[in-house]
């Protein structure tokens, strides 16, 4: 069943740093509760910008988004930061990027085979490495996964990340990572995978058109988990649309429920237009 996890909370963000700078919990609390009305179950937590205060802030947030009914996902390059989210987080948790790299990812194989604890396999070979084509990234996902198992992690906790890399940098890269999708989905077909659909368009020009159109494709080809800003309206319409043409809403229930919502709102919306009129 596929997951949404929405990525508006990150540092990299100047306005969101500044927020998580603040400690502007209200903020947050808002933030996260936008995110799952609009069908996130999961939040993302980047607080790497944060430096020395990443670990504070996150002991403070995680409770938030637990409290309103979210799980967790926190990337940090940090392992002793994604070791201390394990130990935070009560409900499911996701921790990631790790690359495949048998030291770090020792450090928290304890962790990753807690029963609610999943890991982001980040499949690039090297940080720098930018010669990226689908049958080098099974290779790399096959050892990586092979390694997991053989530590015992299970392989529903096991989140490929194929990684999307922006169209700007090449034009081919949307191509590369559904191809890339597609030969996980044959070859691991009971390990989950997830990307973050944004990078494509980094740079570009209205990002919320690319997006939106490569959901769709992602979705098509079985991506599990999606991470996306699920507070751009383009999304929510493309995931609806795109569950409904392939099957995946039974009679159409999703689709006809957003475009009910959708009235309503607009109703409710000329309602208050006409009332600040009089």
């Amino acid at each position: 069943m596929l997951k949404i996890i929405g990525n508006s909370l990150n540092s990299c963000n100047k306005k969101v740093l500044d927020k998580m700078n603040k400690m502007d919990f209200e903020y947050i609390r808002k933030e996260v509760i936008g995110q799952i009305d609009q069908g996130a179950e999961y939040i993302e937590l980047n607080a790497n910008s944060l430096l020395h205060n990443e670990i504070p802030f996150l002991r403070e947030v995680i409770p938030i988004v637990e409290e309103v009914g979210g799980k967790v996902l926190v990337r940090s390059r940090n392992t002793e930061t994604l070791l201390e989210v394990v130990r935070i987080a009560k409900n499911g948790v996701v921790i990631g990027d790790v690359e495949f790299n048998k030291r770090k990812i020792t450090k928290i194989l304890d962790a990753v085979k807690e029963d609610h604890v999943k890991l982001v396999a980040l499949i690039r070979d090297k940080e720098k490495d930018e010669s990226v084509y689908p049958e080098k990234s099974l290779l790399i996902a096959q050892k990586y996964v092979d390694f997991l198992l053989d530590h015992g992690v299970k392989r529903e906790d096991i989140l490929l990340d194929p990684m999307v890399r922006p169209l700007e940098d090449n034009f081919s890269n949307g191509k590369t990572f559904l191809n890339t999708l597609e030969l996980f989905k044959l070859d691991f077909p009971q390990v989950k995978t997830i990307a973050n659909l944004s990078c494509l368009s980094e740079g570009l020009p209205k990002r919320h058109l690319i997006n939106a159109y490569f959901l769709s494709l992602a979705i098509e080809k079985g991506l599990d988990y999606i991470v996306l800003n699920i507070l751009e309206k383009s999304v929510v319409e493309s995931i609806t649309s795109t569950l409904s043409i392939i099957g995946k809403d039974k009679n159409m229930q999703a689709y006809l429920k957003f475009c009910r919502d959708s009235r309503e709102a607009k109703a409710r919306e000329k309602e208050r237009e006409r009332e600040k009129a009089e």
